[in-house]
């Protein structure tokens, strides 16, 4: 079996790249990555009717199914691009356990992409929590071990509602459960507030793989397993459209270019939300599109401005300008990026989202949808200018080559992508759909031009009561809690093993009720 071979390849990779040094270990990474995304396009012919793979495990009855169908074929190429891109992008880093990480991060997530069983992607999900959670903390310093903190509380949170959900299995409250925990784990608002400090503390690298695939395995869990679980996904639709508006919001306001791409993730997140709840078939294809597409232009964006901080050693698009001279690539592909994450002809993400806007039905929500497609088209304007055009406000070291690769390749695949996508079956290269592309593109800078002439571009709003202070006090409290559950504990194995029956039987006597 493929994907075996695959995951066999990864692992042994990750073990190798622990033992060799130097540019051995960067080339070593770099083949098996290539060999994993070789892998995975054996079954680009994979037909309608799914494939299911059933493996016996020693713990009968056990089993390991491996479901290889056209929706995890396609978001497995996705993920495994972006990875193989990441790898080569990041050739300027040389510890041995951050190569071995995004090794066995790659195997635990195309496993849990192509498992059948909600349980085994429970337990892969879960161990790529853990290892981006190293990831994310790789440089050491406190705010990269603050944001990983937050990740790991977060999204390990989110897990233990997706396993709460599994126990009780049936509703009404194994849906609230599941689709609960998979919002934390795709930062959708209110549970969004880990994206923003993981992203941009994570190496670019890191950053790239997790907003582009990682952070949509929530998303694929809700496309995946909703029906396991009797899930109506209607119940998104509030939770999208708050996300669409908030994440725009939220990344007009910011000075930290990757912070600006980190709130874009929570809006993207929010359009394909909007998709899945609308249940019909345009919002689902929809949906799909634009969760592979944003991983394409998402990747993009994320290892242009790594190039930017890498050259430059600045985030604060403040301090930024006139790098379009002395980065012309550079400026070029994230250009490219902002384009493509704009919705703009001849793009692709122009055609997810125009199948997403044909697919809401007339009245506030297509405004919602079209302000945020706008709000997103001012953002990516203040990014590119600001930091590309101008006055040249800091000197840059040129960027190695191999850095600038996974750029040419996302820049063509998102032009690519579009033609393909446009003039394929979706048949969305039409002159209302280009008028309304021009209206949103007019919107978005007439937003920008507003907001610039009021001085509220860079001006972060200074809310007393936030989402952030109130996790914080959550946080705090459960501290709390722990050290007075520690005064209490009697540090007897007797004691333990009775509090965890009485727990398991008290559990298992409410889901009966």
């Amino acid at each position: 079996m493929v994907i075996l071979g695959i995951v066999a390849v990864l692992v042994a990779g990750a073990v190798m790249a622990g033992i060799v040094k130097g540019r051995k270990r960067r080339y070593l990474s770099l083949v098996c990555a290539v060999l994993s995304l070789a892998g995975v396009l054996t079954y680009a012919d994979t037909g309608t009717v799914p494939e299911v793979y059933r493996i016996a495990l020693w713990m009968n009855p056990v089993e390991l199914s491996l479901r290889v169908d056209t929706l995890s074929v396609a978001f497995s190429l996705v993920v495994s691009l972006l990875f193989t891109l990441a790898f080569l992008y990041s050739g300027y880093m040389d510890i041995g356990r951050f190569y071995s990480l995004l090794l066995l991060d790659l195997a635990v997530v195309l496993l849990a992409i192509f498992s059948e069983s909600v349980l085994f992607f429970y337990a892969f999900l879960e161990m790529s929590t853990i290892i981006t959670y190293f990831l994310i903390i790789h440089r050491g310093t406190p705010p990269s071990l603050n944001a990983g903190f937050k990740y790991v509380l977060m999204n390990v949170g989110g897990a233990v509602l997706i396993l709460l959900a599994i126990v009780v299995k049936g509703p009404p409250h194994a849906p609230i459960l599941f689709v609960t925990g998979c919002l934390v784990k795709m930062g959708s608002i209110p549970f969004h507030v880990w994206v923003a400090d993981a992203h941009p503390q994570a190496p670019t690298p890191v950053s790239a793989v997790l907003s582009g695939a990682m952070v949509k395995l929530g998303v694929y869990a809700v496309i995946r397993f909703a029906p396991v679980f009797s899930l109506d996904n209607s119940a998104l639709v509030p939770f999208a459209l708050l996300s669409m508006m908030g994440g725009v919001i939220l990344a007009l306001v910011q000075k930290d270019i990757k912070k600006i791409l980190a709130y874009h993730t929570v809006s993207q997140v929010g359009i394909i939300l909007l998709g899945i709840g609308l249940e019909s078939e345009l919002g689902y294809t929809g949906a799909i599109l634009h969760m592979i597409n944003h991983g394409v232009f998402k990747g993009l964006l994320f290892l242009s401005v790594g190039c930017v901080i890498f050259a430059t050693g600045e985030r604060n698009v403040q301090e930024l300008g006139g790098l379009l001279s002395q980065m012309p690539l550079v400026g070029t592909a994230c250009l490219v990026g902002c384009l493509s994450i704009s919705g703009v002809f001849p793009f692709n993400g122009f055609v997810s989202k125009t199948l997403l806007f044909h697919a809401v039905p007339s009245g506030w929500m297509k405004g919602v949808l079209f302000l945020t497609c706008a709000g997103t088209v001012a953002s990516f304007t203040k990014l590119f200018r600001h930091t590309f055009l101008g006055d040249v406000k800091r000197s840059s070291q040129p960027v190695p080559g191999f850095m600038k690769i996974p750029l040419v390749v996302l820049s063509g695949l998102c032009l690519g992508l579009g033609v393909f996508q446009g003039l394929g079956g979706y048949n969305v290269w039409t002159g209302s759909a280009v008028i309304e592309c021009l209206l949103m593109i007019g919107t978005g800078l007439a937003i920008y031009g507003v907001a610039w002439k009021m001085k509220i571009l860079f001006r972060i709003p200074e809310i007393e009561l936030t989402v952030d202070k109130f996790y914080s006090q959550a946080g705090r409290s459960v501290r709390k809690i722990g050290i007075a559950l520690d005064v209490l504990c009697a540090r007897d194995i007797n004691y333990y093993v009775a509090f965890m029956v009485v727990t398991i039987l008290s559990f298992l006597f409410w889901t009966t009720l």
